[in-house]
């Protein structure tokens, strides 16, 4: 990634062949990242249940623990959802230079 806005910093992927390239790269990072996140949430939430995840706060109350547990699956699976669009739009978008570049 770092690469990537350097070289589109620098003035790199000039020919439709390397934006298709980046945009497909892109796009399985996205992909990627859409995979992982409903593992990682299951992690949390089966963490809690075997009690290797728990609330470190003012209280150490059960109810605390499902509640932050909640929010981040919550969050997590919106992220999903944003990861699943985004690399949706990236393939639309390589489609599009692809054809730019048959044209």
């Amino acid at each position: 990634m770092r690469q990537l806005r350097h070289d589109l910093g620098t003035g790199g992927y000039d020919s439709p062949a390397e934006l298709y390239h980046a945009l497909g790269m892109l796009s399985l990072l996205a992909n990627d990242l859409s995979e992982l996140l409903p593992a990682l949430r299951d992690r949390l939430e089966n963490g809690v249940l075997d009690g290797r995840v728990r609330h470190v706060g003012d209280g150490d109350a059960p109810q605390e623990t499902y509640e932050a547990i909640a929010t981040a699956g919550h969050s997590i699976a919106l992220a999903h959802f944003t990861a699943l669009l985004i690399g949706q739009e990236l393939e639309n978008a390589q489609t599009a230079v692809r054809d730019l570049a048959s044209a």
